[in-house]
């Protein structure tokens, strides 16, 4: 059993949503959401690889909205 385990989670964007300012942008985004809601509550299962593909409204939408879609996303894979 291994007792050392560590969240496993990748994350994509196409070139297509532009530049790299906005590709990271939208990373940096999405992994401090995925910080927040593992820290906060047990919705990840490290048992698992996750991928998340990051979308062009990542970048336009305020930070809750996106921490709550990461939220909801998390909860329907539970």
């Amino acid at each position: 059993k291994n007792l050392n385990k560590y969240l496993n989670i990748s994350f994509v964007m196409k070139k297509k949503i532009g530049n790299s300012v906005i590709r990271n942008k939208v990373k940096r985004k999405l992994k401090y959401a995925v910080q927040k809601i593992s820290k906060e509550k047990h919705l990840i299962d490290l048992n698992y690889t996750y991928v998340i593909f990051g979308k062009n409204n990542v970048y336009k939408d305020k930070f809750s909205n996106v921490l709550n879609e990461v939220n909801k996303t998390f909860k329907r894979v539970k």
